[in-house]
């Protein structure tokens, strides 16, 4: 029998971990080279790495949560750093500190992972209350 592949929830859960995995890279790729940044954009940008990558972090540790309120407290986290993510992009634009031609590019990436991970959270909640 030929391997068919994950089933669709899977494939959907693969898909979106990979979503924040590129956008954390993205975002570590276009730090600003040129040393030294002034002050507003070193903080800026690096709370903003910070932030991406503790998101990505926790949706991957989500994967593998041990009960139901494990998974969703990582996933609040996760969705807590995504839309820190976003803000701090935002600002990064809008002031325009150092790189900010670049980061603009995964501000709406930024916006529509924090939504499914809302989404992700309201659902879970509200499967497990129904499970009660």
């Amino acid at each position: 029998m030929p391997n068919q592949g994950p089933s669709p929830s899977r494939a959907r859960t693969l898909e979106l971990q990979k979503r924040s995995f590129e956008l954390t890279c993205g975002i570590i790729c276009s730090y600003p080279k040129p040393k030294p940044l002034d002050d507003p954009s070193r903080d800026v940008w690096r709370q903003l790495i910070r932030a991406t990558s503790s998101s990505t972090f926790n949706l991957e540790e989500a994967d593998a949560a041990s009960s139901d309120a494990d998974f969703v407290a990582k996933m609040r986290i996760s969705l807590r750093e995504a839309k820190e993510t976003h803000v701090a992009i935002r600002i990064i634009v809008r002031c325009r500190l150092a790189g900010y031609q670049h980061v603009a590019a995964f501000q709406d990436e930024a916006n529509q992972l924090a939504s499914i991970f809302s989404t992700i959270v309201k659902n879970k909640l509200a499967n497990m209350e129904s499970d009660s």
